[in-house]
């Protein structure tokens, strides 16, 4: 029943999508992330056909591992919502190249919030202080390689260092095996997939969005974790 509900919720929340993107004002050039020469507009990727379909498809696919394999049941919630969030996201960035900061830090404030959250239900206070120490943790490791990345031309987008900040968080409280394999989840995802779609002449290998593979990647890691 849990499960069907988590499905059921994050759906609700990927169809809301569109909306939520059509909305969204159109980024200032700042000097740590580099605009797509032809991005498209959110009002007109909002608008996009059957978009919302397919969100929900994904969202409650992404929920719906993450309930079956958590070993937490009161991270649920965390889940859904980075599941349903997570996956405009992951099409945001696909279709852009940028994960939007009016995205980004309101569901980086929504996870902290759910997490915290999470840990007084289960009165266990640790769960939360993992999750802190995940986020700083994953975040730093992303920040380092995107300033390293910056000084020699790699594609490596700032918006991917907010969205790892997220990841940990989410990961921490389930332990050190799945926010290590989360992470590392991210890293073989996009490797392996943009060389095969590269290759492909789907996408830029100079150039593509690394965004939904680390969505992806840390369901897939929470999943993998409990067979390590």
């Amino acid at each position: 029943m849990e499960i069907l509900v988590a499905v059921v919720l994050a759906a609700g929340i990927g169809a809301c999508g569109p909306a939520a993107v059509h909305r969204l004002p159109e980024p200032v050039p700042h000097p740590e992330e580099v605009e797509p020469e032809e991005k498209i507009r959110y009002a007109d990727l909002g608008t996009t056909p059957r978009a919302a379909v397919l969100l929900a498809l994904l969202a409650g696919l992404l929920a719906g591992v993450a309930a079956w394999m958590l070993p937490e049941p009161a991270m649920l919630p965390v889940w859904v919502v980075f599941a349903g969030v997570g996956s405009w996201l992951a099409w945001v960035d696909w279709r852009t190249r940028l994960l939007p900061y009016r995205l980004t830090a309101p569901l980086h404030v929504a996870t902290l919030v759910l997490v915290a959250a999470g840990a007084a239900v289960a009165g266990d206070w640790s769960l939360l202080w993992w999750g802190i120490a995940a986020n700083v943790g994953v975040f730093a490791l992303f920040w380092i390689i995107w300033f390293v990345g910056a000084r020699v031309g790699s594609t490596f987008g700032y918006g991917d260092v907010r969205l790892s900040g997220i990841i940990g968080l989410a990961l921490g409280p389930l332990g050190m095996d799945a926010t290590l394999s989360g992470t590392y989840a991210g890293f073989l995802l996009g490797a392996v997939g943009g060389i095969a779609l590269s290759w492909a002449g789907l996408v830029d290998r100079r150039s593509f969005a690394f965004g939904p593979y680390m969505v992806v990647g840390a369901v897939v890691g929470l999943a993998v974790a409990p067979l390590l």
